[in-house]
């Protein structure tokens, strides 16, 4: 709870709640059913959201946050004041005294305190919660609920969540402490707030296909405590000359008392493309009930708390014709917003960096200094021995060792956000050199890689987006069998609304998440499109081929299967992505989790529905995806041999069309299907079928096996690296057998000889080009008690997930 407020103020706890004095107790069940619940969706938001700002303008006490420390989920949970009032707590009578609630985890490392009036007053809402989005909480936040007649006077209920007068800009002092101590400085609601999602950091856009538009849609949230509402949106182009009134987007009636917003509220308004492209800046401001709105300006305080100025993008075209947008604070840490260090800022920074030693460091000096007993740390290009202070750092040793021996950027952002004066005068006891110019530049070039690799945005015109979800329309269903059907997707409206040819942008293997909005929730499955499989199939249009799991005695059934096989056509779905560590590229390529590795044959070990995301695979080997080498659709030569389990044969997902792949690939791709239980077994054995479960057996028979390149001299050092090999969710399978029968790595091997004749090399080659990865994809049952007990230790294994 640390730097965060609630609207309306939730209390959590997970198995048991006492009153003041042990008058009354109660577990966590008697809440549950003992008292009315309600379920109503709340926006949180961090006291600090969008101090990033604020840390630009002059450093303050707290982590310099975006304007993304807000979300929105239903919250389910018994009434405060309804537990008090079975407890007896009634309203106290005034006596001269103001009393409180307070709480009190059993760890005592938080407690805070809020008006008893406040709480007994049902408007309020003030929630015992137990659950989130429909899913118990595990947290252990509450343990004791007392009555006082005096407020909290506990560390993080006086020194957090306080909003100072801006001239009291350190802890110390009489007046400092008299400020803290203060109830008026408490934060106790929110404020009024606003942000532009739309425009997105860091976005391009191409002015020529702008201009092309008629109108574009800027949009973004506004949020507001006490559960007033938000009663109106500006927008400004022309720096606050005129203002532009903004649609708001509100729930069906108000959430509670009809009265009370407990929500943010989405906002938008449709700009003409001409003005929107010449003007400089986009400003949001925002009005509550009362007729106020925000300042202007950031009002800096110590803690960083409440900033809500005006929110504003900047913008600014290239000599590209590209439309550039930039907010005032990157959360990213990589200085691409547009707010820049203020002068004062600047002055501390080179002060701080004046008595640093001429002593200049590499990578490789810095990286050996990553443990316990010799940790440097590297801080603005400065270099650090730490190691005295991992036993009295008050953020605990484990930050300190997560960051040792590492050179980034994003440490210098992290430590400058977070420490005051004092910590950076502490720092400077420990300065013993530089970088050197060499690696400071692979600090900024690693930090441009990674802010593009995090942050970019998908092209414009590809529909899967990683961080948005959008709309597609069901415009077909085909029964395949009894509980399996095909669905067809249509996102041409889509194109239709940004006036140009939109493609899906899936990779091969790769998975689209679907959405559905439930009353309290939203569902979320991942699913792989079986069409299109590669770029020219494409047409607008995607298709699903999904197993129905239905309802019975046993079991609840599929929730996403079910809601999809009783969606009328024309109904929309939302839709984001592509999600998937695992992407097909193309004769033989993979990509995985951001690496590349090509191997000559592949294994699949699929079962039920998790067939999809091997289909996909299949189909993009068979058609041929072109590449340099093999430029030609239909050149992909890696051999790919696949067990597919199911209970029936009427279970098997794309049976016609698996045979049909397997008879076009003319040996290539050979496919072998096992049953649990077949109708008839010899009818099916006769067809080529197995039954039974997939086991060891059927693995060693039917699958690649490891390649096992000719035996070579083991060097001295070799049984080392193997001793320090990694072991992760890959393992290798080019492993060979040396001269005295120990298990050695062909990739180890490579290594080892690298520096050999051109004769060892070709032998490296050779053996390499015996490379086979096994992919798994289906039931946990099949996959954790058949497969993986016969597979591990001597193949690559690679999971392939689908839902």
């Amino acid at each position: 709870m640390h730097d965060l407020r609630l609207m309306p103020h939730f209390v959590e706890r997970y198995e048991f709640l006492a009153f003041f004095e042990g008058r009354s107790s109660r577990e966590m069940d008697d809440l549950k059913t003992g008292f009315e619940a309600f379920n109503i969706p709340v926006a949180l938001a961090c006291d600090g959201n969008r101090r990033g700002e604020m840390n630009m303008i002059k450093r303050s006490k707290g982590f310099s946050w975006g304007p993304g420390a807000v979300s929105c989920a239903y919250w389910k949970g018994a009434l405060l004041a309804d537990v008090l009032a079975v407890a007896g707590i009634q309203r106290p009578k005034r006596n001269g005294k103001r009393n409180w609630v307070a709480d009190q985890p059993s760890e005592g490392k938080y407690q805070t305190s809020i008006p008893i009036d406040y709480c007994l007053d049902p408007t309020n809402d003030m929630m015992l919660a137990y659950g989130m989005n429909n899913t118990p909480s595990r947290q252990t936040t509450v343990s004791l609920i007392w009555i006082t007649d005096h407020e909290n006077d506990s560390y993080y209920h006086i020194w957090d969540n306080r909003v100072l007068p801006s001239f009291v800009t350190e802890k110390d002092g009489e007046f400092a402490r008299a400020m803290f101590n203060h109830p008026s400085t408490a934060c106790m609601e929110q404020n009024l707030n606003s942000v532009i999602v739309r425009p997105g950091q860091g976005q391009k856009l191409d002015l020529v296909e702008v201009l092309k538009r008629d109108t574009y849609r800027v949009e973004g949230f506004a949020y507001e405590g006490g559960g007033h509402e938000i009663q109106r949106v500006e927008l400004t182009l022309d720096n606050s000359q005129t203002w532009l009134y903004c649609l708001r987007h509100f729930p069906e009636r108000p959430i509670r008392h009809g009265r009370k917003f407990w929500i943010w509220i989405h906002w938008h308004i449709d700009v003409d493309s001409a003005h929107f492209a010449r003007a400089e800046s986009l400003t949001v401001r925002c009005f509550n009930v009362f007729k106020n709105t925000q300042p202007e300006k950031p009002v800096w305080n110590l803690m960083g708390m409440m900033n809500n100025g005006w929110y504003t993008v900047k913008s600014s075209t290239d000599k590209d014709g590209k439309l550039t947008f930039r907010h005032p604070y990157d959360p990213e840490g990589n200085g691409e917003g547009w707010m820049v260090p203020s002068t004062e800022n600047q002055l501390a920074a080179a002060k701080q960096n004046f008595n640093a030693p001429d002593k200049q460091f590499t990578r490789q000096e810095i990286e050996a200094h990553n443990s316990k007993d010799d940790a440097w740390l590297v801080i603005d290009n400065n270099v650090y021995d730490v190691t005295s202070v991992l036993s009295w750092h008050p953020g605990g040793s484990a930050t300190i060792l997560a960051n040792a021996g590492k050179l980034s950027l994003e440490l210098t952002s992290s430590f400058e956000s977070i420490h005051d004066d004092y910590a950076h005068k502490k720092l400077q006891e420990c300065v013993i050199g530089r970088v050197t110019g060499k690696a400071a530049n692979f600090m900024r070039e690693q930090a441009k890689a990674e802010a593009k690799n995090a942050a970019k945005l998908r092209p414009s015109d590809v529909l899967l987006q990683s961080k948005k979800w959008l709309p597609v329309k069901l415009v077909g269903k085909k029964q395949i069998s009894k509980d399996t059907l095909t669905y067809t997707f249509s996102y041409k409206d889509y194109s239709k609304s940004r006036k140009q040819t939109v493609k899906l942008g899936l990779g091969t293997c790769q998975h689209i998440q679907f959405g559905i909005h439930m009353l309290d929730k939203m569902l979320i499955r991942s699913y792989t499109p079986t069409r299109p499989i590669t770029q020219r199939d494409e047409d607008g249009t995607f298709e699903l081929t999904v197993k129905t799991y239905f309802p019975d005695e046993n079991q609840p059934g599929g929730a996403l299967s079910n809601f999809l096989h009783e969606l009328p056509i024309g109904k929309e779905v939302e839709v984001c992505g592509p999600t998937g560590e695992i992407e097909y590229l193309g004769d033989g390529v993979f990509d995985i989790e951001g690496k590349k590795r090509t191997f000559t044959k592949v294994n699949l070990i699929l079962g039920g529905s998790g067939l999809t995301p091997g289909y996909s695979l299949l189909k993009s080997v068979l058609e041929g995806k072109g590449s340099a080498s093999h430029p030609d659709p239909g050149s992909d030569i890696t051999q790919t041999r696949v067990i597919d389990g199911n209970k029936t044969e009427a279970d098997i997902l794309l049976h016609e069309e698996l045979d049909q792949i397997e008879k076009q690939s003319q040996g290539q791709i050979k496919i072998v299907h096992v049953l649990d239980h077949p109708d008839n077994k010899d009818e099916w054995e006769k067809k080529g079928g197995l039954s039974g479960y997939v086991n060891a057996d059927i693995i060693r028979n039917y699958l690649f096996p490891p390649p096992t390149p000719s035996p070579k001299p083991k060097k001295p050092d070799d049984e080392d690296q193997d001793a320090n090999a990694k072991e992760g969710a890959a393992k290798k399978e080019d492993d060979s057998q040396d001269g005295n029968g120990k298990r050695r790595s062909a990739r180890s091997k490579k290594r080892d000889d690298s520096n050999k004749d051109g004769k060892n090399k070709k032998e490296e080659s050779d053996a390499n080009e015996g490379d086979v990865v096994t992919f798994l994809c289906g039931p946990p049952a099949m996959i954790q008690k058949a497969a993986l007990p016969a597979l591990k230790g001597d193949f690559t294994l690679l999971m392939l997930r689908n839902g």
